[in-house]
């Protein structure tokens, strides 16, 4: 199965994508360490990966550019075919976000979703102060559900918040007695509002 779009390829994720992956450069970004804070009902992170990666309820496909080049990663975690929904993960890489290559990659991927594998419904969750991924999800048709509070970690250094151009993001972020809190939204799409969205795009394309 390979997905072809004007910038990007969709592909089963290999195991050789991991060690590329592993290549990629880091985030230049002081909210990272926020982005893949684990689920309140998640296990430990490395149990949740090895049951996640050899279970059944988890399969990955890879984003290339034109040249080749693995830029990215699409994910669907929890997957119920019975109630034929799932939750949705995406990863790319720091030189190509900003570039508008997810959102052509995740439009590309949804056609895919709720058309060839027939889901109805697809979920997802993203921290509230990673604003651009937000955007981007609001713009597919996603829809806010509700929020949850995580725990911000050690690796997040909370100073960054006293500086004037981070102000915005801290409605996003609350102290409790475990420390600092950051939200995350829960968001879905309905595949009959996907359809909706797309209809004009067929009818016109």
């Amino acid at each position: 199965m390979k997905l072809h779009g004007p910038r990007v390829v969709i592909r089963p994720w290999e195991s050789h994508d991991d060690d590329v992956a592993d290549t990629w450069p880091p985030y230049n970004d002081p909210f990272d360490p926020l982005w893949n804070l684990p689920r309140p009902s998640s296990f430990g992170s490395g149990v949740w990966h090895t049951f996640l990666e050899n279970g059944a309820r988890r399969q990955s496909w890879a984003v290339e550019d034109a040249s080749g080049a693995l830029i990215g990663r699409i994910s669907l975690r929890e997957i119920d075919r019975q109630r034929r929904q799932a939750r949705l993960g995406v990863t790319f890489a720091a030189p190509y976000v900003g570039r508008g290559l997810g959102t052509e990659a995740l439009t590309l991927f949804l056609d895919y979703y709720f058309g060839t594998l027939n889901y109805r419904l697809l979920m997802l969750d993203v921290a509230a102060p990673n604003v651009r991924a937000v955007r981007c999800y609001t713009r597919l048709g996603f829809q806010y559900v509700e929020s949850d509070w995580r725990n911000a970690g050690s690796l997040f250094d909370r100073r960054v918040l006293d500086q004037p151009m981070y102000a915005p993001l801290r409605r996003y972020f609350r102290d409790d007695m475990r420390g600092l809190k950051v939200e995350f939204f829960e968001m879905r799409l309905y595949r009959e509002e996907w359809i909706r969205r797309r209809a004009p795009v067929e009818l016109h394309g």
